[in-house]
């Protein structure tokens, strides 16, 4: 992503506002209306768990050991 590429929206400021308050927040809505790449906006690290690569190797890893799902720099997205 490139992070010069965003058009900022509404949601900005309350999911920066959030970030400092919990360790974690939840991201829902409808498909393509920008989750993921608002998501990426404010991450600092991804993982993405619906990749097909490597037969969805994420998805497996995060069954098998959810901690190393976890690792990365913080704010981390967790993309289904």
């Amino acid at each position: 992503m490139n992070k010069n590429e965003y058009k900022p929206r509404i949601i900005d400021k309350k999911i920066e506002e959030y970030l400092k308050i919990f360790g974690a927040i939840c991201i829902e809505g409808p498909k393509w209306c920008g989750k993921t790449w608002t998501s990426l906006f404010h991450s600092n690290s991804d993982i993405m768990l619906g990749n097909p690569a490597g037969n969805f190797q994420n998805k497996k890893l995060a069954e098998i050991s959810p901690d190393i799902v976890l690792e990365g720099a913080t704010p981390r997205l967790i993309d289904e």
